[in-house]
């Protein structure tokens, strides 16, 4: 039986998280908890289910159909699909997911920690899933609010760090999470969920993932990378996996998505082309009667990302491996013994027989950076969609073909698009940090690039 190191909300706490935005999404617990005198233990599975929703909900959808794993069949899906991304539709993640949500947990949870001068573990922990949150905003954004976001009343128009900063303060988490890992810390919050080596090799993982996303900027983010996988574990069984309630208001959020949103969402023809003769594509996709592939079906429990119960890395091994492919690619090392881990790594985890993944392995020997990043495209899906679209702006692969309906005003060269519009609430309430971070950046549409991925 696979371990894992297991995030899971603890029964008696009954969590349940129904705020929904735009895109359809179950985000965020009204009355989640929040206080002095609330205890570290209640905020912690608050601030990981909300991270972990972060990763795969609304803005993880939006990826998904930029970078073509989706396509809007109904609704609202088919606009976001011709990039018809206005700016109000991820307010509810920036307002609700992140700064009042799961990064305001974080923020709490370091300032106690450091004011009682106990509970280190926890506030490493706090600390990795700041880092995992501010890479998600960033990624989506550019230049956010962070020095100054959590000052409460003494700051109610925090500026904007660019992302260049970002960049530098998520691995200053990281770098201190390892730290706290590495002191004496008596059973609290965490208990005996996780040990504390588990978590120094999963911070070290993650750093060589924001490593990786720098490519473009930093000549030796591939050795980086590679000195930080050394650290990082070693399997599946060691990867850092949330589970989510098997309830329809605490479930994964593409089986809720499936469910609240029925069919409006299905997979992306050219995400089904290229699975052809891949033993993953029967966990990722079914064809309905009119030979569409759908993502969801109801009571279809073969579909493995489509669950109530569809597990959420934080980083999967599969991902390690992948990044250590790439650079090793890029430092001139053979990729191909890693890439194929990478592949395996996957298909263990969604159940593929042993014998059809070696079969299927066996046939992708490419060295080249398209051989590798097709099949991290694969193995990332249901994952990590932020990550397939980060590759996707750093690498140039897959090749997309944008959308033929894509140009508008908010896009206006009809390019797959770049970023993410800052919400409206930004520009009404938060008007000359809000303008300050568009002048740095050069614009504010979706085909502008950002810093971390421009040529």
């Amino acid at each position: 039986m696979k371990k894992y190191l297991n995030l899971i909300i603890p029964v008696f706490l009954s969590i349940i998280l129904t705020s929904c935005d735009e895109f359809g999404d179950t985000n965020l617990d009204p009355g989640r908890p929040g206080g002095e005198n609330v205890s570290l233990v209640a905020i912690t599975p608050t601030m990981q289910t909300q991270t972990h929703r972060n990763i795969v909900a609304s803005a993880g959808r939006l990826a998904g159909i930029i970078t073509q794993q989706f396509i809007g069949f109904d609704a609202q899906q088919v606009a976001f699909t011709q990039y018809a991304i206005p700016e109000g539709t991820l307010a509810n993640f920036w307002e609700f997911g992140l700064y009042t949500g799961s990064m305001r947990d974080c923020a709490d949870m370091i300032e106690r920690a450091n004011t009682s001068g106990e509970n280190t573990h926890t506030r490493g922990l706090a600390k990795i899933y700041m880092a995992v949150n501010l890479g998600l905003a960033t990624n989506c954004f550019g230049d956010i609010p962070y020095t100054e976001a959590f000052l409460g009343a003494d700051n109610l128009a925090p500026s904007y760090d660019s992302q260049e900063q970002i960049y530098s303060t998520i691995h200053t988490l990281l770098d201190e999470a390892i730290a706290d890992f590495g002191q004496s810390d008596p059973p609290g919050p965490l208990g005996d969920l996780v040990g504390a080596s588990d978590w120094i090799s999963v911070a070290h993982a993650l750093k060589a993932r924001f490593y990786m996303q720098l490519t473009k900027r930093d000549a030796s983010a591939s050795t980086k990378a590679l000195s930080e996988i050394a650290l990082a574990f070693s399997s599946n069984n060691d990867s850092p996996i949330f589970q989510f309630e098997g309830t329809p208001n605490g479930g994964n959020p593409l089986a809720l998505f499936g469910i609240q949103r029925p069919n409006t969402l299905i997979i992306d023809p050219f995400f089904d082309n290229l699975m052809a003769g891949d033993p993953r594509k029967v966990k990722f996709m079914v064809p309905n009667v009119d030979g569409d592939q759908l993502y969801f079906e109801n009571g279809n429990i073969d579909l493995f990302w489509a669950q109530y119960g569809s597990p959420s890395p934080l980083i999967s091994y599969s991902e390690l491996k992948f990044l250590e492919a790439e650079a090793l690619f890029r430092t001139g090392a053979d990729p191909v013994s890693a890439m194929q881990e990478g592949i395996k790594a996957n298909m263990d985890f969604v159940g593929i027989p042993a014998a059809d993944a070696d079969a299927y392995i066996a046939t992708v020997t490419g060295t080249d950076l398209q051989t590798i990043m097709l099949e991290k495209y694969k193995s990332m899906y249901g994952a990590a969609p932020m990550e397939i679209w980060n590759d996707y702006r750093r690498t140039g692969f897959p090749a997309l073909t944008a959308n033929a309906q894509g140009a508008n005003g908010s896009n206006p060269s009809g390019i797959v698009p770049r970023r993410f519009l800052y919400p409206d609430s930004e520009r009404l309430g938060n008007t000359e940090a809000y303008e300050a971070a568009i002048s740095n950046q050069g614009g504010h549409l979706l085909d502008d690039d950002m810093w971390a991925f421009k040529d």
